[in-house]
């Protein structure tokens, strides 16, 4: 049978386990499942990377790594940042600059999804809690997606941020296995 198949039905397990499991728990708190489902998913990505060129690569990211109280949104359009360095936008618009990306600010599920329709990247990179990049990947397989947890600072959905330095060695990484060091 294809692979693909038996690993749908890895996908839907540990998010069936994920869902079993996250009922009682808080946004802070850490979830092995989803923890080991994100490395599994990654493992798998990158394995699949091998030898393949990478034209379109979207990093999506929540609206929650902006700092809640901007009045530059960029939800529309991430170019709106103005790079004050309150938060990891300006950051990650940098890497625009360094490597051959689009960079989608998302709202939720649905304008996540709509980004992924009109862009068809050949590998998406998403950062979310760890709720949202759980149904995310499983609602986008067979579409590669590399997941990243955002960090909760005090509560869900509001200044919450991601390392920077994780996502650029990433692009690093995946760009030099392409044979272009950038």
């Amino acid at each position: 049978m294809n692979s693909n198949f038996f690993r749908k039905i890895v996908y839907d397990f540990y998010y069936l386990l994920f869902l079993l499991v996250d009922r009682k728990k808080k946004e802070i708190e850490v979830n092995n499942v989803a923890i080991k489902f994100l490395d599994y998913n990654n493992k798998k990505v990158i394995s699949s990377l091998k030898g393949k060129e990478i034209k379109k690569l979207l990093i999506l990211l929540p609206h929650c790594v902006q700092k809640y109280t901007c009045p530059y949104k960029v939800t529309s359009n991430i170019e709106n940042c103005k790079n004050c360095g309150q938060c990891v936008i300006g950051e990650l618009l940098n890497m625009k600059k360094e490597f051959p990306i689009e960079i989608k600010i998302a709202t939720g599920g649905t304008l996540a999804r709509k980004y992924i329709k009109e862009l068809k990247p050949d590998l998406v990179v998403a950062v979310a809690c760890k709720r949202d990049i759980m149904s995310g990947i499983h609602d986008a397989f067979p579409i590669k997606v590399y997941g990243i947890f955002n960090k909760i600072i005090n509560e869900p959905c509001i200044n919450t941020t991601v390392s920077g330095e994780k996502i650029r060695s990433f692009l690093k990484e995946i760009y030099k296995t392409q044979g272009g060091e950038m």
